[in-house]
Order: C-alpha cells, then structure tokens, then sequence
C-alpha cells in the first residue's frame, strides 16, 4: 500500500509540473520576385515616395530588412542557381540560361526546398522560383513533395504565359485574361487554403515566385493609373561611367523587343531610348512593382486570414536588379550596383516584430544557412574548397540570423559578384566584383578559363580592365577611379582581397 502510494504521488508530481511540449516547427512563405530594383518606398522614402507599395511597406515593419544585399550573378538562372543550391556560379558552373547544374556540376546536391522536405515538411512550389525550363529541368522537380507519384514537371504550376510580344502591356484581364502573375497568386492562395483544411502536423513550405516586373512588363490597367505619365521621372546619368572599360559595358535586353527596336534603340555605349519611349517604359515597370506588392499582399492577407500569420516564417527576395536608362542601359547582366543589389527581407515570428533594417553587406548565397537555421532545422556547414559541387549539403554562405539581434553589428568585409564576357569566344572574361564594407565597388575584368570554370585572375587578354566606384561621393558609379595615379595603391590593395575571396571574408566573419 505505501509502494501504491508513492508511485501515485511521484505521478501526481509529474503531471503537476510543467513541461515543455514539443513545438511544432513553423511554416515556410517563400516568396520571389524577378528584375526587382529597391523601388519599394519604405526602403527609401525620399528617392520613392512616389511609388505606391502598401503591402511591403507594411511588411517592412515585421521584418528584418536588409538594404545592402547582393545577388552573386545578375541574371535569372545563375542567381537563382546560387541561392536555392547555395554556391556560387563558379561552384554551380552555372552562367547562362540553358546550364542545369545538376547536368555539369552539382548533380546531387541539395536545395533549399529540398532541405526542408527531407526535414519533413509539405513543400510545394509555384511560378518562378528555379528558373524555368531546361536551366532546372522544369523548376527540379526532385526538391518538392511529389504530389502524384512520378518525378515530372506536371507537377508543377508555373501558369499560362500570355502579354509577351512586346516591351509593355497596359492589360484588361476581364476582357483578355490573367496576366501570369495573377495565375499564380490564386493558386497560391487555393494552396495555403488546401494546407490549412487538412489534418496534419506536418509543417509546409509554400514557395511563390512572381515574374512582374520583368519584361515584358504587363500589369493590370489599375495599377497604370497609379502613374500619370507627366510625372514620369527618367535616369539622371544616362550615359557610361566615365574611363569604363569597354567590356563593362551593359547587355541589353529590351532592344529585342520589337516596339523597342522600332524606336532605332541599339544598347549602344552612350546611346538611350528617346524620351517618350523611355518614359513609357519606365512608367509600365513602376506600374509592374506595384501589381507585384498587389499580389503578395493578397498572400500575405490570406495568410493572416487562416489564422498562420503567427507560426509563418516570410521570407521576401528579388533574383537581381534592373537598369531603368541608368548608364543609356535597359537591362541587367552587369555588376553595376543597380543591377546586384535588390531586396531581401525575413519575417519570423516573435523575433522581427516593429522592423529591423540593416546596412550591413549580406549576400543572396546567405539565404540558405539562414532560414535554416531561423527554422530550427540542422545547420549547413561550409563547403570545402577542394570540389564543393560534390558534396550534397554544404553551402558557400553564412547566416545572417544575428543581424536581428544587432543589425549594427561588424558583418562582412565584401560582398561577391561576377558576370561573363564573350563566352564561347576564343577568349572569354569573368569580371569579379566587390562591394566592401568602406562602400567601395571594386571589379577586375580578368582572363576566364570556361572549361575548368576557374581563373588565376591573369590580366593578358587585350579586353581586361579595373573598374572602382566610391559610392561616398558617387554613389550612381558615374566616375570610374581606377585608372587615376592616386588610386593606384588602392587598386592594388582591392584586388589582392578581390583574389582571396569570399572565403577570406567568411574567415574574418567567423574570427571577429
């Protein structure tokens, strides 16, 4: 009876004292956006208050917004690429458009939506987040929950693309039906109702990817409207930076578009739209920004309306940025700051509420280690430097968690950047660029070995050059500096930390 007695107390004692349930691992929102400039007025007040961006203004709020972050390659399928498998291009040997790394490099290893669906999360995928077609094998099928038992890209839905034979589109959808992006916004919002009826713990990874405003640029005639064409603001600097080396020089894109080829546009060095072309163009991009803010403030609502505001991380990020005129240029595919910086925010519950901005120097390749780690998930550890395409989970980013915490705090050194130069050509370029913590933007056009994707940062090819803007006096990289005798010492300085890399910075981050 005593024996009986103490078991019954010791029960008591235990089921009286309070224990900590396992929590329930949060919900992923992961939302991207393509060709996005920092055009979102709560990101700058002064220089966008014309814009209207209700819905990102609102998520500023309840985010950790980060204002200096760069892409690795600024053009869709090696940005994106770098981020969702977390390596950079020379790592993913990922930089055109076709190139599925899976077919020449990283051909088993993992991506951020694939880490979370071996972690046990329903992962679903929408739009365009992979770049779409054969540069991932339809959006890499094997990173999401199969939804039907085969490994195909009918599983996924990307909509029907329509508004694309021309630069612009002021757009009816009553009368000729959805742009894409409003497609995919529906079904984003039937999944998040599918995922909340369902009887299940099982926490989900949702990914949403919106195409708006890259071109063409379509968008709903509302969002025109927004935007009286006489208040249409053009690029101040409409021309080459002064000393550029030629091979700096933009790609254009837009060109290629018949109505703007009509206009006699060829991307020439120092050569722009006419004013009335330029002005329309701006305003169908401005126009395109906020249908996108549109958009995700129709997810973000639904999210808040089931009742998953509270146990959603949120993460919010462009794939690169976009030249409006800036430079005579209508395009991306340069390191031009206007090109590598876009936004970047992270919502996670209890942790970002009121807004944090943040000015320190991360890099897209970063997404990787941080979410998984604001997940609660097993941390991704470091590449090594000897053959990283073959190990299956490794990164060749850091974590930027801590930022939340002190977004003043020391970070990164530099961020990195590279585009091509005449690929395929006898000779081909890489140039490497940096953007220092001293708000310098640094990059050496060098020699390019395409079949070992490597370089010894050799400068013997007669169309290499330097390139060095300081963005305390110049910060729109009109002047390039690195051709001046004072600077000299400078450049040689940059370029010696330019060669070290990456992997020098993460030493010095994990060191301080």
């Amino acid at each position: 009876m005593t024996k009986l007695l103490e078991i019954l107390l010791l029960t008591l004692a235990y089921l009286s004292t309070p224990t900590q349930a396992k929590k329930k691992p949060m919900n992923v929102l992961f939302i991207a956006n393509d060709d996005l400039i920092p055009m979102i007025k709560a990101l700058d007040p002064k220089k966008y208050s014309y814009m209207h961006t209700p819905n990102l203004d609102e998520f500023t709020k309840h985010s950790l917004v980060l204002k200096n972050s760069h892409v690795q390659q600024a053009v869709c399928s090696p940005s994106r690429t770098s981020l969702l498998f977390g390596r950079r291009p020379d790592t993913t040997k990922v930089y055109d458009l076709i190139t599925n790394t899976r077919e020449v490099a990283c051909k088993d290893c993992i991506t951020i939506p694939g880490i979370f669906t071996e972690s046990g999360y329903f992962t679903v995928g929408m739009g365009k987040i992979f770049h779409d077609g054969i540069a991932s094998n339809f959006s890499d099928p094997q990173s999401w929950t199969d939804l039907n038992g085969t490994t195909t890209y009918h599983n996924y839905f990307e909509g029907i693309r329509r508004y694309h034979n021309v630069s612009s589109y002021n757009v009816d959808e009553e009368k000729t039906g959805q742009i894409q992006d409003s497609q995919v916004r529906d079904h984003a919002v039937s999944w998040l109702r599918n995922l909340s009826r369902r009887d299940s713990d099982k926490p989900w990874f949702v990914a949403v990817g919106f195409r708006k405003p890259h071109l063409s640029f379509a968008s709903p005639s509302r969002f025109f409207d927004l935007y009286p064409e006489d208040e249409i603001k053009l690029a101040n600097n409409p021309y080459a930076p002064r000393d550029m080396p030629e091979i700096a020089t933009p790609l254009g894109n837009s060109k290629n578009y018949p109505d703007v080829a009509a206009t006699g546009f060829k991307g020439h060095i120092n050569e722009t739209l006419v004013n009335w072309k330029a002005k329309e163009e701006v305003r169908a991009y401005q126009a395109g920004v906020s249908y996108t803010d549109y958009n995700i403030g129709v997810v973000l609502d639904e999210l808040k309306a089931l009742g998953h505001w509270n146990d959603t991380i949120i993460v919010f990020w462009g794939d690169h940025g976009y030249k409006l005129g800036q430079h005579g240029a209508w395009c991306k595919h340069t390191n031009f700051q206007t090109d590598t910086n876009t936004p970047l925010m992270i919502r996670i519950p209890g942790r970002t509420e009121g807004g944090i901005v943040s000015d320190a120097l991360v890099e897209h390749v970063d997404i990787m280690a941080t979410l998984v780690e604001a997940a609660g998930l097993e941390n991704v550890e470091t590449c090594p430097e000897e053959k990283p395409w073959t190990v299956r989970r490794c990164t060749e980013g850091q974590s930027f968690l801590k930022l939340i915490d002190n977004p003043d705090a020391p970070w990164k050194n530099a961020s990195y950047s590279q585009f091509p130069r005449d690929p395929g050509a006898p000779r081909s370029y890489m140039g490497y660029s940096m953007t220092t913590d001293k708000k310098l933007r640094f990059t050496a056009w060098v020699d390019f070995n395409e079949t070992t994707s490597t370089t010894t940062f050799s400068m013997n090819g007669p169309r290499c050059g330097f390139e060095l803007y300081d963005h305390n006096i110049d910060p729109d990289e009109n002047t390039n500096l690195a051709y001046r005798s004072e600077y000299k010492e400078m450049v040689a300085k940059l370029f010696g930390q330019l060669k070290a890399g990456w992997r020098a910075t993460a030493n010095a981050l994990l060191s301080s």
